[in-house]
């Protein structure tokens, strides 16, 4: 009967993550021009624990919007925190990634649709949160949370794009974002188109990766 119980428990746990997977959804099944709260509170549940995050409109409007959309939609629950490594753009900086879809056509239909280019507004402190970006025009649905202060970014060009607008900021939690698995730095990037095949590559690949249980807005401004 216990090993019944346990096969049993197994059986629901996949099944939660399965559809976890299945859930992203496709730019063309979201209404892309709707506008975000002025602020609202992000609840993160992940496998090492929970963090919560507050986005301020104002900081980064366009990239605020997407964030919004991509929560309240689900767009993260499932997703893998791949990255957990020092910056690329400039030395000294620490950074937690994620946001890449499951499955590799989602992945590419959300590059079809990038959020428009902004100005930074407010600095990289520690807890800070921006799209990550690979160039102009090219912030679409990957987060970088910065665990260093990581001022550059504020004025780094990176193929040719100019800073990373901050989008919102860790209110609670940064000891759980900080225990996040690094042992793989950024080797993810040894065969960067390979990111796009979503969660097979990366159990395959990198073993042991944490991952979002969750996402959900919990209270507006």
């Amino acid at each position: 009967m216990k090993t019944h119980f346990i096969l049993l428990s197994f059986i629901v746990f996949y099944s939660v993550l399965y559809f976890q997977v299945k859930a992203q959804p496709l730019p063309s099944e979201i209404n892309l021009s709707e506008q975000s709260p002025d602020s609202f509170l992000i609840s993160f549940e992940t496998t090492k624990g929970n963090f919560k995050m507050k986005a301020h409109r104002v900081w980064s409007p366009l990239a605020c919007d997407r964030l919004n959309l991509l929560v309240k939609n689900g767009f993260y629950n499932g997703c893998v925190i791949y990255r957990v490594a020092p910056t690329l753009s400039f030395k000294g900086g620490f950074i937690v990634q994620f946001g890449l879809a499951n499955d590799e056509s989602v992945n590419r239909s959300w590059e079809k649709v990038p959020v428009k280019d902004e100005p930074v507004v407010h600095p990289h402190s520690i807890g800070a949160v921006s799209f990550a970006s690979g160039g102009p025009k090219t912030r679409s649905t990957e987060l970088a949370i910065a665990l260093t202060p990581c001022l550059e970014l504020d004025t780094a060009t990176y193929l040719g794009a100019k800073g990373f607008p901050t989008v919102a900021i860790v209110v609670e939690g940064m000891e759980v974002i900080n225990s996040f698995n690094k042992q793989y730095g950024n080797d993810i990037f040894k065969y960067p188109d390979s990111l796009y095949l979503g969660r097979k590559y990366f159990d395959r690949e990198f073993p042991g990766l944490d991952r979002i249980i969750s996402a959900t807005i919990t209270k507006l401004w």
